[in-house]
C-alpha cells in the first residue's frame, strides 16, 4: 500500500500548493505580544484514538485515486 501512495503522490513538487502554518502563528503570535496584547494560544486537544497505518494508508489512497489531497 505505501508503494501505491507514493506512486501516486509522483509529480511535479510546487511550493506555492504549501503553506507555513507554524511560522504564520508564531509571527501573529509575536505582533500581537509587541503590541502589547496577551497573545492567545490555542492548544489542539485530539480526543480519536490512533488509526492504524493500513487504514491511514488506504484512506490516502481512496482519495488520491478521487483527486481529492491524501488525508
Amino acid at each position: 500500500m505505501a508503494k501505491q501512495l507514493v506512486d501516486l503522490l509522483k509529480g511535479e513538487f510546487d511550493p506555492t500548493d504549501y503553506q507555513d502554518e507554524y511560522r504564520r502563528r508564531v509571527k501573529e503570535f509575536v505582533e500581537k505580544k509587541a503590541k502589547g496584547r496577551a497573545p492567545t494560544l490555542r492548544l489542539v486537544k485530539n480526543k480519536r484514538q490512533p488509526a492504524s497505518l493500513d487504514k491511514v494508508l488506504s484512506k490516502s489512497i481512496e482519495s488520491l485515486k478521487k483527486g481529492k489531497r491524501a488525508a
